[in-house]
């Protein structure tokens, strides 16, 4: 059936995101030197009951030469988005990116605080400011 055959489809897609995403641990992190790296994750997501696939690359640039704290820059491209209307990494260039910017400072090992901000070039506009502080035992 049509339906059937669409699920195989999406479940292909699936399967075809996460053995890029697997082939690309090795590659994803880069030490640029002086503090300075370039990680990027790549996301694949299969909703089983609403046979959706949704695949997400975000590169970040992090910078850890001041002590304890964390400056990081990146942005979220969708690689792939069948939710509504089918999008894909192309589509991601029709458009301004929005930009995603943290500091996080470690207090403790077990004691994190971070501020988090992101500012969309596409609309000039700024995403609310969080504060969140982290304890790990």
């Amino acid at each position: 059936s049509n339906k059937k055959n669409k699920r195989n489809i999406q479940m292909r897609t699936f399967v075809l995101a996460m053995v890029a995403a697997m082939a690309a641990t090795s590659a994803t992190a880069a030490d640029l030197g002086n503090g300075l790296a370039l990680n990027t994750e790549i996301e694949a997501t299969y909703n089983v009951d609403a046979s959706t696939t949704v695949a997400t690359v975000n590169p970040e640039f992090a910078y850890t030469g001041i002590n304890a704290l964390t400056l990081t820059a990146g942005t979220t491209l969708t690689a792939y988005d069948n939710t509504g209307t089918t999008i894909d990494l192309t589509d991601e260039f029709d458009h301004m990116p929005t930009l995603e910017f943290g500091a996080a400072y470690a207090v403790r090992d077990d004691f994190t605080v971070e501020a988090l901000v992101d500012y969309d070039l596409e609309s000039e506009t700024r995403g609310d400011l969080t504060l969140v502080a982290t304890f790990n035992f």
